[in-house]
């Protein structure tokens, strides 16, 4: 049942979203769409605690120590990285149509909430397609590399919708690759979320129009 609603709710959601919005952005709803995707991580979280009876350590999420902010700071500085050598080219020439495409129906929301979409979206994602998915698919296979990959190519996939299929494949997968590899190694999701969230608010202020 979690990894129903962690793999599947996104880009369910995201499927459904244009539907709803349509050709103009409706503020409102998309503050409803937004509420509706936090509730999934609060979903898995109850889900965690209250049915599988098992600790929120259980997919990462403890209390942070002195390596958390560290950690935070080093994800963030190899993403950006990542964005400038090799993900910024490989959407220019493989990813374009879907990022112009999403760019514009982001830089018609007021800055804001443009911010709440960065907040939100570190924190969620990783408690989703990190800390669940990977912990439970580990589980579940026996192997937490196979738990991984398959949690990437899930995070990869719930973007497609709204992005594209190229642009997830030379975006979206080079990012999930990074962030599920310093998952494994630090186990520390909130260093994830603090990282994955800053990447996003740095795009909305700079890259959205």
């Amino acid at each position: 049942m979690g990894l129903v609603l962690a793999l599947g709710g996104p880009p369910a959601l995201a499927a459904l979203s244009p539907h709803l919005v349509g050709d103009s952005p409706n503020l409102g709803m998309q503050v409803v769409l937004q509420l509706v995707f936090c509730l999934f991580a609060v979903a898995i979280i109850v889900l965690v605690l209250r049915y599988e009876r098992l600790p929120l350590r259980s997919i990462g999420l403890r209390r942070p120590d002195g390596y958390t902010i560290p950690t935070a700071v080093g994800l963030f500085a190899l993403g950006f990285l990542l964005q400038v050598l090799l993900i910024g080219p490989l959407v220019q020439r493989w990813g374009q149509a879907g990022a112009a495409a999403g760019l514009a129906e982001l830089s018609a929301l007021p800055i804001w909430f443009r911010l709440v979409l960065g907040v939100t979206g570190g924190i969620v994602e990783e408690t989703l397609y990190r800390g669940y998915a990977v912990e439970r698919l580990a589980t579940l296979t026996g192997r937490r590399w196979l738990g991984a990959v398959l949690a990437t190519v899930a995070f990869t996939a719930a973007h497609i919708p709204a992005w594209g299929l190229g642009f997830a494949l030379v975006a979206d997968l080079p990012a999930g690759v990074l962030l599920v590899l310093f998952y494994l190694w630090r186990r520390d999701l909130v260093a994830n979320m603090l990282a994955h969230s800053a990447g996003i608010i740095v795009a909305m202020l700079t890259t959205v129009p």
